[in-house]
C-alpha cells in the first residue's frame, strides 16, 4: 500500500506537479528501499540531490534560497535533520523555503522524498500546548505522511512464505523474525542487536554513550574523543578496573568491525572533499540507535556525558539540543554550562534560556550580565529585556552604555533605538549617520520598523526604499499598500500580484474590491481571475498529499437536493473564486458565473463542483444537476462519490446492499468520512470487531477521531477492557496518543493500573501522569520516585510539581535545595553552583 502512494506521488512529480511525500516507519522498515525502488520510475533528465554539507539543514536552506533547479528529487534521509528542533534555527528557513518550492509551479516541477522515524515524526507534527517555534514545519508535513508498517501482515506473509520456498534467505527470516519484521531480519538487526548484548563492556559503554548522544543531541556522526571521554561513566567500577591500556582501540575496532554481512555497530564515515573539519567520526547503526531510544529513555546519562559533550562537541545547535535535554531532566547545573559555552561561541539562540535558570535561583546579577553578553552580540529581545531593565532601575547612564556599546559592535536593533533617541534629543547629525547603519543592515524585523517610523512621518519614498531593502514578502505586502495609497495604477497593480506571489493575498483583494467599487469591472473580473489562477495552482498541488482525503472542510450544510442534509460543504472555497462568480453572474450573466465554476471544478475543486449543481437545481435543471454529479462519481471523483455514498446511507427507500457497497467503495478511496460512517454502521450493527478494524485502518491513514470516539463511547458504555484493548490495538500504527488520552480523561481507579501498565511498556509520559496520580491518592513515596523516573525522561514538570507542594512542608529543606539547584548527573539534589 505505502509502495503504491509513494509511487503515485513520483508519477505526479515526473507528469509537471511538485509533490513531497514523507514515509514514517521505524528502523529497517523498508522506507528507504520503498523511496529509492519509486524514483527509478522518473523520467530522463531528472537528478538526485542529498542535501548534506556543512550541515544537512543549512545546506537545504541556502540551495532553497539560491533556487532549486526544476527535474529535481531533494531526498532527506532522517527528515529530522532538516527540520523541527533537531534542526534548530535553520529548521523554519527549511520548512518555509520547501513550502515556497512546491506551491509555486513557475519554478518548474520538484520532488521531496523524505524518511523519519514515528517518534521525530509525533514530535515534528504534534501542536504543542505553549508557543509553536516551528509553524512553519507543522504546516509543510501536514497529510504528507505514508506510514510503513513495521511487519507485513497474514496476506502478505503467506505470499512471501510461498517466494520462500524457492529462497531459503527469506524462509529463514520467516521463521526466525519476530512479529513479522522480516525487512528487520534481513537488514541484519537480530545480528546487531546480538553483537550489542554480548560486547565486552568497553564496547558496549561506547555504543551506549553514541545512542545518548543521538537521542538527546540529534548527532548521528559521533567524533572518538567524545566517546572516549564519555564512556568512563558507563562502565561500573569493577568494569574499568579490568580494561586494559588500550582499551578504547580494542572497544572502538570491536564496535566498527561489520558482523554477518552489515556494518559495525559504530562504523567509520569518510570525510567528504570540501570539509573544512577532518576529524573521523563515527556513525552509530540505524537499529541500535532506535534501540537505544527504547531502552534508555528512562535512563539520564552520566557526568561524563556531559563533560564529553563540553569538551569534544562544538556545534551550536548540538550543545544547545543537549542543554535543553539537562535542563528538562533537571541537571541545571550541566544546562547552565551548555547554555554558557553556546553563547561564549557568539550564537545567542539560547541566552534567555540561560538567564531564565539564573533567576530562578535569585541570581540576577548573573542573569543580567547574560542579557548583557547576549545583547552586545546582536540578540534584540535580550537587549530589549536589558534596556528595560536598567530604565527600571532608574539607570540610565548604564542603558546609554550598554546602547552605544552594542551599536558600535553592528546590532542593528540597538542601532535604530540609539537613532530614534538620538532624533528625539536633536543631535540629527549622528542620528542620520546611525540611520544610514541600519538601512545597510540586513535584520528584515529591524528594517520594517525603520520604513513604519518613515511612512508613519510621511517619507513615503525612503519607506519603499527601506522596504524594497529588506525584500521579504511583509515587505513585498507593505510596498503594494504604499503603491495603492501613492502609486500609479500600473505600481499598485504590479506590487498587489509580487505580493501574491508571495502569499500575501490582501492588496490584490482591496484592488479588485476598490475596481469594482468603482465601476470598472473588467479590473476586477481580471484581478479575480489572476487569483482565482494561482489559488487553483496551489490548491492542486496541496491536493498531491497522502493520507485520507478529509471532505468535512465547512460549517455550512450542503445543498437542499441531499436528504437529509447533514454533509458540509468541500473544501476549495476560496474569497477569490466566490467573489469571481458573484462578479460574472452581475456583469455577465449566469452562464459565464457556471462557466467559471465548472473550470475550477474540472481541475479538482470540490466546492466548484458543488455551487455548480446547488445553482443546477436552483434554477430548475435538477436533471442536468444530477447527471453531473454521477458523471463525476464515475470518474473518481471523491466528493461526488462520497455524495452517493451519503445520500444512499440516509434513504430509507435505497437498496441496503447497494448503500453499503457505495460506502466501501468510498473508503477503498481514501474518503476519510466513509471510514467513520464504516465504523458508526458496524457498531450499531453489534459488529464490534468490525468498527474496530475499520477505526484502525482510518487512524492508519491519519484520521484518528473515529478511533477515539469508538474510543470514548466503550468507555461511556462501562466496556472499560474493550476501550482499552482498542487503545492498545492503535499503538502498533499511530503511536501512544489515545492511549494518553485514554489515561487522561479515565478516573483514578480505573486510570492507574492502565498507566502501570504505560509505565512498563516504557511509554515516557507514563511516569510522570502516574505520579500525580499516586499523590493524590496518598502514595507519597512511589510518587516521589516516579516524578524522578519522569525527570530522568525529560519531563521536568512532575517533580517540579512535587517539590512545590511539599516545599512548605521541609524541615530538611532539601525539596527548596531541589528547586533552587536542581539535580546533580547521578540524581542527588545538586549543591548551591
Amino acid at each position: 500500500m505505502h509502495d503504491a502512494a509513494v509511487r503515485q506521488v513520483v508519477a505526479q512529480a515526473g507528469a509537471g506537479s511538485s509533490g513531497m511525500v514523507v514515509l514514517v516507519g521505524s528502523s529497517s522498515a523498508g522506507k528507504t528501499r520503498a523511496c529509492w525502488e519509486a524514483v527509478q520510475e522518473l523520467p530522463a533528465g531528472w537528478r538526485l540531490w542529498h542535501p548534506l554539507v556543512p550541515t544537512p539543514a543549512k545546506a537545504l536552506a541556502d540551495a532553497l534560497e539560491e533556487g532549486v533547479a526544476p527535474r529535481t528529487a531533494i531526498w532527506l534521509n532522517e527528515l529530522q535533520r532538516y527540520v523541527g528542533e533537531s534542526a534548530d534555527e535553520e529548521a523554519e528557513r527549511v520548512a518555509a523555503g520547501l513550502r515556497a518550492l512546491l506551491q509555486d509551479p513557475e519554478r518548474g516541477a520538484v520532488l521531496v522524498l523524505a524518511t523519519v522515524w514515528p517518534e521525530y515524526w509525533t514530535a515534528m507534527t504534534d501542536r504543542p500546548l505553549g508557543a509553536d517555534r516551528y509553524p512553519q514545519t507543522r504546516e509543510l508535513l501536514a497529510g504528507r505522511a505514508i506510514h510503513v508498517p513495521s511487519s507485513f501482515d497474514q496476506a502478505v506473509s503467506d505470499d512471501i512464505r510461498a517466494i520462500g520456498a524457492h529462497d531459503p534467505r527469506l524462509a529463514e527470516a520467516m521463521d526466525r523474525a519476530a512479529d513479522g519484521q522480516i525487512t528487520q531480519y534481513l537488514a541484519g538487526a537480530p545480528a546487531l542487536t546480538d553483537r550489542y548484548r554480548t560486547a565486552p563492556s568497553g564496547a558496549a559503554a561506547l555504543v551506549r554513550a553514541a545512542m545518548d548522544l543521538s537521542r538527546l543531541g540529534g548527532v548521528s556522526r559521533i567524533p572518538p574523543g567524545f566517546l572516549e571521554a564519555a564512556a568512563d561513566g558507563y562502565l561500573s567500577d569493577s568494569e574499568y578496573d579490568a580494561l586494559g591500556e588500550d582499551w578504547f582501540e580494542q572497544a572502538l575496532a570491536y564496535a566498527a568491525t561489520p558482523f554477518r554481512g552489515v556494518r559495525g555497530m559504530l562504523s567509520p564515515v569518510r570525510t567528504r572533499p570540501g570539509v573544512s573539519d577532518s576529524t573521523p567520526r563515527f556513525l552509530l547503526a540505524d537499529y541500535l540507535d532506535q534501540t537505544g531510544r527504547k531502552e534508555r529513555r528512562y535512563a539520564a546519562p552520566p557526568a561524563s556525558f556531559w563533560q564529553a559533550a563540553r569538551r569534544h562537541l562544538d556545534e551550536p545547535q548540538v550543545l544547545t539540543s543537549l542543554a535543553r535535554a539537562a535542563q528538562a531532566r533537571w541537571r541545571d547545573q550541566e544546562a547552565a554550562l551548555l547554555y554558557q559555552q553556546v553563547l561564549d561561541s557568539g550564537d545567542t539562540r539560547s541566552a534567555l534560556s540561560l538567564a531564565w535558570l539564573w533567576k530562578e535561583r535569585g541570581r540576577l546579577e548573573e542573569a543580567a550580565q547574560v542579557r548583557r553578553q547576549a545583547a552586545l552580540a546582536g540578540h534584540a529581545e535580550a537587549l530589549d529585556e536589558h534596556l528595560r531593565e536598567l530604565v527600571d532601575e532608574a539607570d540610565l547612564a548604564g542603558a546609554e552604555r550598554v546602547l552605544r556599546e552594542a551599536a558600535d559592535k553592528g546590532v542593528p536593533a540597538a542601532q535604530l533605538i540609539l537613532a530614534r533617541a538620538l532624533e528625539e534629543d536633536d543631535q540629527l547629525d549622528e542620528a542620520a549617520r546611525w540611520y544610514d547603519e541600519v538601512a545597510r543592515c540586513g535584520d528584515t524585523e529591524v528594517l520594517h520598523a525603520y520604513a513604519s517610523d518613515l511612512r508613519f512621518s510621511g517619507d513615503l519614498d525612503h519607506a519603499r526604499r527601506i522596504l524594497q531593502a529588506a525584500g521579504d514578502g511583509k515587505a513585498v505586502r507593505e510596498l503594494a499598500f504604499l503603491a495603492a495609497e501613492s502609486g500609479s495604477a500600473e505600481e499598485a497593480e504590479k506590487t498587489a500580484v509580487e505580493a501574491f506571489a508571495y502569499g500575501e493575498t490582501r492588496p490584490l483583494h482591496l484592488l479588485a474590491q476598490k475596481a469594482v467599487a468603482e465601476g470598472r469591472s473588467a479590473d476586477g473580473v481580471r484581478y479575480y481571475r489572476h487569483a482565482v489562477a494561482v489559488m487553483e495552482r496551489r490548491r492542486r498541488l496541496r491536493s498531491t498529499q497522502g493520507g485520507l482525503i478529509d471532505l468535512l472542510a465547512g460549517p455550512r450544510p450542503l445543498t437542499d437536493f441531499i436528504n437529509p442534509s447533514k454533509l458540509p460543504m468541500p473544501s476549495g472555497e476560496t474569497w477569490a473564486l466566490r467573489e469571481l462568480v458573484a462578479l460574472l453572474d452581475e456583469v455577465e450573466g449566469q452562464q459565464a458565473g457556471d462557466k467559471a465554476l465548472r473550470s475550477a471544478a474540472d481541475g479538482g475543486n470540490r466546492w466548484a463542483l458543488e455551487m455548480l449543481i446547488r445553482r443546477l437545481h436552483e434554477r430548475g435543471a435538477e436533471r442536468d444537476g444530477e447527471a453531473l454529479l454521477m458523471e463525476r462519481a464515475a470518474e473518481g471523483e471523491l466528493w461526488a462519490l462520497w455524495t452517493l455514498a451519503h445520500r444512499a446511507r440516509h434513504d430509507a427507500t435505497a437498496d441496503r446492499a447497494q448503500a453499503q457497497a457505495l460506502l466501501k467503495s468510498a473508503a477503498a478511496a481514501g474518503i476519510a468520512q466513509a471510514y467513520a460512517a464504516m465504523v458508526e454502521d458496524s457498531e450499531k450493527a453489534g459488529l464490534t470487531e468490525e468498527a474496530d478494524q475499520w477505526a484502525l485502518r482510518a487512524a492508519a491513514g491519519n484520521y484518528t477521531q473515529p478511533l477515539w470516539n469508538l474510543v470514548r463511547r466503550r468507555e461511556k458504555t462501562g466496556s472499560f477492557d474493550a476501550a482499552e484493548r482498542l487503545a492498545w490495538h492503535a499503538v502498533t500504527s499511530l503511536g501512544t496518543s489515545v492511549l494518553r488520552q485514554l489515561a487522561e480523561k479515565r478516573n483514578a481507579d480505573v486510570a492507574v493500573p492502565l498507566l502501570w501498565r504505560a509505565h512498563e511498556a516504557g511509554m515516557p509520559w507514563a511516569p510522570g501522569m502516574l505520579a500525580t496520580r499516586l499523590e493524590a491518592a496518598g502514595e507519597h513515596t512511589q510518587a516521589e520516585s516516579l516524578a524522578r523516573i519522569a525527570a530522568d525522561t525529560g519531563d521536568r514538570d512532575p517533580l517540579e510539581i512535587l517539590a512545590g507542594k511539599r516545599a512548605c512542608d521541609d524541615p530538611g529543606s532539601s525539596w527548596r535545595a531541589l528547586l533552587a539547584n536542581g539535580l546533580t548527573a547521578q540524581g542527588t539534589i545538586a549543591l548551591s553552583w
